[in-house]
C-alpha cells in the first residue's frame, strides 16, 4: 500500500444515512454497530435527539446501502438503581457468538461518566441486559467472536485522560467477571500519535484477529482517521501486523463539518461471502457513510 493510496474506498452513495432518514426529529444519527442477520444487514446506530440525549436505533437493509430506521430506540430493561447511569446509550459493538448477538455500548450518565454496557439477542427485538461490564471510565468495547482458551475475550480502552491511553484485552468465564488484562502495544505512527482505540468487531482470518483501529492526531483540533492492525490468533494481546498508514482520513465535506469537525469513526463492519469487509462509520459525528475493502487488502497491508 502506498502512503498517498486510501485502502477503503467510499460508496458513490455516501452518506447513506442522515438525519433526514430517521422518521423522529433528531439532530445526527453516526457511529453504527453492524452485523448480519439472515439475509439482511443490522445497522445500531447512535441517534441524537433534538434533546441531544443519544440512544440505539435498529436500522435494517436487504441490500446494505438503503437502510430503515426505525423510530422507536432497543428497549433494554435498566434495574431502576442503575437508570441514571444509563441516559445515554451510544457507540455499539456488536459480536455474533453462539447463536446469539452480543452488544456492547457506552452507557453514560448525565454527565460525562461513560462505562460499557453489555445486553444480548437473538432477533433484535427482544434484549436481555447482561450489566456494566467495566467500571468509568471507557468508551472502546468489542467481545471477540470466539472464546480463546475456553474464555470470553475482549478489546477495551480505559479512559486515562491521558494521550498515552492503552487498550487491553481481557478474559471472562461468563461476560460479568473480567480479568487476565494484557495491554496491546502497537508501533508508534503519526497519523496516531495523542491516542488510539478499536473499531469493529475483531474480524477472523487465517493470519490472526484483523481489528480496524481509529487513530487521533491533534494540530489545532484532533483529526480522527481509520487504520488496520492483526491480532495473534492465541494471543490477541500481541500485534503481528500493523498498517503504517492511514486507510481513510476525512476528506469529504461530510466528514470535515459537522458536529465533530475531521472525524470518520467506526465500530461497524460487516464480510461478504466475496471477501469484501464493509465499514460503516460515523462522519463528522452527524451522518453515515459506508466504505468497503478486500479482505485480502487489508491483511496484506498489515502485513
Amino acid at each position: 500500500m502506498s502512503p498517498g493510496r486510501e485502502l477503503l474506498v467510499r460508496h458513490p452513495g455516501n452518506p447513506i444515512l442522515t438525519w433526514r432518514d430517521v422518521p423522529v426529529p433528531v439532530n445526527a444519527i453516526y457511529n453504527p454497530g453492524a452485523a448480519r442477520v439472515g439475509e439482511r444487514t443490522l445497522l445500531l446506530p447512535r441517534v441524537e435527539y433534538t434533546s441531544r440525549d443519544n440512544d440505539l436505533h435498529c436500522a435494517w437493509s436487504s441490500d446494505g446501502v438503503h437502510f430503515a430506521v426505525e423510530p422507536e430506540p432497543i428497549a433494554i430493561d435498566v434495574p431502576p438503581a442503575e437508570r441514571p447511569f444509563e441516559h445515554h446509550r451510544y457507540d455499539p459493538r456488536i459480536t455474533e457468538l453462539d447463536g446469539e448477538y452480543l452488544i456492547a455500548y457506552c452507557a453514560q450518565d448525565f454527565g460525562e461518566m461513560v462505562r460499557i454496557g453489555l445486553a444480548r439477542t437473538v432477533d433484535f427485538r427482544r434484549f436481555e441486559r447482561i450489566g456494566f461490564i467495566t467500571e468509568p471510565w471507557n468508551r472502546n468495547c468489542a467481545i471477540f467472536p470466539e472464546r480463546i482458551g475456553g474464555l470470553y475475550a475482549r478489546l477495551d480502552r480505559p479512559m486515562n485522560g491521558a494521550s498515552d491511553a492503552v487498550t487491553f484485552v481481557s478474559f471472562s468465564p461468563d461476560l460479568i467477571h473480567w480479568g487476565q488484562s494484557r495491554p496491546v502495544v502497537i508501533r508508534p505512527a503519526t497519523w496516531l500519535r495523542n491516542k488510539w482505540g478499536i473499531g469493529p468487531t475483531p474480524i477472523k482470518t487465517r493470519r490472526g484477529w484483523l481489528v480496524i483501529i481509529h487513530g487521533v492526531w491533534i494540530a489545532i483540533a484532533p483529526v480522527y482517521r481509520l487504520g488496520v492492525i492483526l491480532l495473534d490468533l492465541e494471543e490477541p494481546w500481541r500485534v503481528v501486523g500493523q498498517c503504517p498508514h492511514a486507510i481513510l482520513t476525512p476528506t469529504e465535506g461530510y466528514e470535515r463539518v459537522g458536529e465533530v469537525n475531521n472525524c470518520v469513526f467506526s465500530n461497524g463492519a460487516v464480510v461478504d461471502p466475496d471477501g469484501t469487509v464493509r465499514v460503516y462509520y460515523g462522519a463528522a459525528d452527524t451522518c453515515i457513510g459506508l466504505a468497503t475493502a478486500p479482505l485480502d487488502d487489508l491483511l496484506a497491508a498489515c502485513v
